[in-house]
């Protein structure tokens, strides 16, 4: 029996069944991409720790988290074993020699004065040209969402009149690798984030924007059933387009690259440093626990109120 027809008659099965369609797709893809073609058409009782060895240094010029890889392939040997079909695993515990990953000096975050630089930049180039493109953006800087969790909003999770946001679903992937509205990374995503008020501006302005765009378009505005963010057709936004956004954006202002997920960190770490409790934020960026939030923002000096949305809002006037 080849290590493919282990993945596929014993494994892929069972393991799917339990987890949510995100997660089978990026599992699927490695093993697709990587792991099959390597190991896949080999007899698994043949296989040994020198010939995955060599494949894991194969992967790792493609890939830089290896050692997830290799993890993922040490399961299909771990089935094996408990089917009696081998009786050794070649990829058990320290046989595996990872490469050691080079450290990423790329910074994941702005410092305050690199955030009012981006905020200024953000006013001065999207607002009026790009207004889609600033909304968004405006959005992930002022209330630390994930891109996911924004792409999903709509107008009926929107409270302008008391300042609120209600973050219950994320765009995720489906099996055919096509976008679809899911739920949240994890049960503790699912939460209110308050707003300051020139958030509530901010999205008061595109809302009238975005309705009039559609209507011009001939595309139905679903009032309060409509994404706040869509492509030109009307369906979910692309997911690399903050992206791209952001990066124009970087390039014209010599700043530098931060993704949009940055702008979470950014979120986070300003409030930090500012004297929110980490408690506080913790809760605001939808972590489980502190421990989480403690582990990304190690660095950093240890709200749901609107203390917190007024202490970024406060950075855009100075």
């Amino acid at each position: 029996m080849t290590y493919r027809e282990v993945y596929e008659k014993f494994f892929i099965g069972p393991y799917t069944a339990s987890r949510e369609e995100s997660t089978v797709v990026r599992f699927t893809r490695d093993f697709r991409c990587y792991i099959l073609p390597t190991l896949g058409d080999r007899p698994i009782k043949k296989i040994t720790t020198a010939e995955c060895q060599a494949a894991v240094m194969e992967w790792s010029k493609h890939r830089k988290n290896v050692a997830k890889l290799g993890q993922q392939a040490a399961m299909i040997f771990r089935e094996a074993l408990a089917q009696h079909l081998i009786f050794e695993n070649p990829m058990a515990n320290g046989l595996i020699k990872y490469p050691r990953v080079k450290p990423n000096h790329r910074p994941k975050s702005f410092t305050k004065s690199e955030f009012q630089i981006f905020i200024k930049a953000l006013k001065s180039d999207y607002q009026t040209k790009l207004p889609r493109a600033f909304a968004f953006l405006w959005l992930l800087a002022f209330t630390g969402c994930r891109k996911s969790e924004v792409a999903a909003l709509k107008w009926q999770d929107i409270n302008l009149d008391d300042g609120y946001i209600y973050i219950h679903h994320s765009v995720t992937r489906n099996l055919q690798n096509g976008l679809k509205i899911g739920k949240t990374k994890t049960s503790s995503s699912v939460r209110h984030i308050p707003i300051d008020k020139q958030t509530v501006k901010v999205l008061s302005e595109w809302y009238t924007h975005q309705k009039q765009e559609m209507e011009i378009l001939g595309l139905d505005f679903k009032n309060k059933k409509q994404l706040l963010f869509t492509n030109i057709n009307g369906g979910l936004l692309t997911p690399s387009k903050p992206g791209k956004w952001m990066h124009q954006l970087e390039k014209d202002h010599n700043l530098p690259y931060v993704t949009p997920h940055g702008l979470r960190h950014t979120y986070g770490t300003l409030l930090l440093e500012a004297g929110t409790p980490i408690t506080d934020v913790s809760k605001l960026l939808g972590h489980s626990n502190v421990a989480t939030t403690m582990q990304v923002y190690i660095d950093l000096h240890p709200v749901t109120s609107h203390q917190a949305a007024n202490t970024l809002a406060a950075l855009a006037n100075d």
